[in-house]
């Protein structure tokens, strides 16, 4: 799936991560007061990472023998299963982030590389 990888472009992935950015802040005050909101903030952001997940495309996994999706971060599959597992829990969000975090230096990286 070459022409699925070439996909990856930071200024066209850049509004998922910004739209992120923008939400964090206010779901981390929203688990903070223990507001019922925080869940319905981060069933948006889950969204908005499966979105970015889409748009970065998939590629064949030799080792795993699947199609997994490109910038998916180590062990991001069970991690993001976690974030929607627990999606009330705090640490479904302090995970979420750091799944965007890596993601965003993953299309960093891949947008060098594949220049």
């Amino acid at each position: 799936m070459p022409s699925e990888s070439n996909r990856i472009n930071k200024e066209l992935l850049a509004p998922y991560f910004k739209q992120w950015e923008t939400v964090r802040e206010q779901i981390e005050a929203l688990y903070s007061q223990n507001d019922i909101q925080a869940v319905e903030l981060m069933n948006m952001a889950i969204e908005n990472y499966s979105e970015l997940l889409e748009q970065g495309g998939k590629v064949l996994d030799d080792r795993k023998n699947k199609v997994v999706y490109i910038l998916l971060p180590l062990n991001g599959d069970e991690r993001f299963q976690f974030v929607k597992d627990k999606i009330s829990s705090h640490y479904a969000h302090i995970q979420l982030d750091a799944l965007f975090t890596e993601t965003k230096k993953k299309v960093a990286r891949l947008s060098i590389q594949r220049k």
